[in-house]
């Protein structure tokens, strides 16, 4: 123990649990842990869901490390195949989205910067049924405590 915390270990499978939708999380450590500096979700996105539409966070960056599976990242009007192995890094300010591509779900590792901006994806959860749709404008506004928003698709 250091005068700044504890160290925090979450084994294999370890962490709290919340869902978006279809969509399996777990967080790496509670609000009690959270650094400002970053924050990090396990992440189980399941196949043949739409991802999310398009968005820009303005006031945080996140970073993806595909553990699983294959995910379809869509930004800056171009589509990459991110495979196992494969690091994206989402700067401030860029368009962006992504869907699980092929029959299985995928994992990847989530981290977000400044931590706080994880709260967007766990507040997201009560607001995705599995039976219907969204409610876009609660939806609109959750974004809106967060810094981010939906913007229209590029052709």
């Amino acid at each position: 123990m250091t005068a700044r915390g504890k160290v925090v270990v979450y084994a294999s499978g370890e962490g709290e649990e919340f869902r978006v939708g279809a969509d399996r999380f777990l967080r790496k450590g509670d609000s009690a842990h959270r650094s400002e500096a970053f924050s990090v979700i396990e992440c189980e996105g399941a196949a043949g869901i739409p991802g999310p539409p398009p968005h820009v966070h303005r006031s945080f960056e996140e970073a993806w490390f595909i553990l699983e599976g294959e995910v379809a990242f869509t930004a800056e009007g171009r589509t990459i195949a991110a495979e196992r192995g494969t690091f994206l890094f989402v700067p401030r300010g860029v368009a962006h989205t992504f869907r699980v591509v092929r029959e299985r779900p995928a994992r990847w590792l989530g981290i977000f910067s400044p931590g706080r901006f994880v709260g967007l994806v766990e507040e997201l959860g009560p607001l995705m049924p599995l039976n219907g749709p969204p409610d876009m404008a609660a939806v609109g506004r959750l974004f809106a405590k967060y810094d981010t928003e939906m913007v229209p698709e590029r052709p």
